[in-house]
């Protein structure tokens, strides 16, 4: 089972994409970097709104995180029309 959700990580990486869990971890298909944040109330606005225009998303495919690195995932509620 898939769900969008924004995954922050050691080292301060936020990514946002696909996530399931694997064996090894978590796997974020369709993943994208947050870059730059572009909002007024922290990634929670990004959960609930999308990304907004000054939003900077690096595409990168499917990464793989280890469960030991992954230090909080938020589920994505926005509708992507």
């Amino acid at each position: 089972m898939q769900k969008k959700q924004i995954v922050v990580t050691e080292g301060s990486w936020n990514l946002i994409g696909m996530v399931r869990d694997t064996d090894y971890g978590i796997e974020i298909a369709e993943s994208a970097v947050i870059r730059v944040w572009g909002t007024t109330a922290g990634l929670g606005q990004i959960a609930l709104g999308g990304p907004t225009n000054e939003t900077k998303l690096d595409p990168c495919g499917t990464v793989q995180v280890p469960h030991h690195a992954v230090i909080m995932r938020i589920d994505c509620v926005f509708d992507e029309d």
